[in-house]
Formats: C-alpha cells, structure tokens, sequence
C-alpha cells in the first residue's frame, strides 16, 4: 500500500542516518527465523499482502498471518512496519 511505503521508506531514511546496530542476524543469541518464516518475511519486505503471498506460497492467507506474528515475537518487532525495516536492513528485500 501507499501509505506503508511511505512510512517504511522515511524510517529507512531516518536508520540510514544512524550507526548501523551491533548485533547481526546471524550472531549467537540472534533469533533463529524457520525458512518459512524468511521466506514469509522476504515476501512481507517486498510490499506483498497476505493474499498475494498465500497464493504465491500455496498456503493459507492465516497461516501467512501466523508466520507473520511468529516472526514478529522472535525479532521483538511490534508491528509490520518494523518488520519491513527490519528485512530491508539485512537486505532481504533484495532477495
């Protein structure tokens, strides 16, 4: 949607002015994320909607929401958003 992107792009705007973050995704005591869950997430980072991915993954559009909200618990992240710049960030937009 408009409106997500505008917001994901100003925080990513906002955190490309800031030092980069210490802790790595693949440093010990980083959450470990199912491959699902990166697939989801790559998805998610790509401006997809939980229809979109459903059909792309051939899953249902709750069991996206689970992955979503797994993910979100393991990363401490509060909503999609954070999420997103989450995945831009190490790059799995790219992906």
């Amino acid at each position: 949607a408009p409106g997500l992107a505008g917001l994901v792009l100003g925080e990513y705007r906002r955190l490309a002015s800031e030092p980069a973050p210490a802790a790595g995704a693949d440093e010990p005591g980083a959450p470990r994320l199912t491959d699902r869950e990166t697939e989801v997430l790559r998805l998610v980072a790509k401006g997809l909607s939980y229809k979109q991915i459903a059909e792309r993954l051939v899953i249902s559009h709750r069991t996206v929401q689970n992955h979503v909200q797994n993910t979100l618990g393991k990363l401490q992240l509060h909503n999609r958003v954070e999420l997103v710049r989450y995945a831009i960030e190490r790059g799995l937009d790219d992906a």
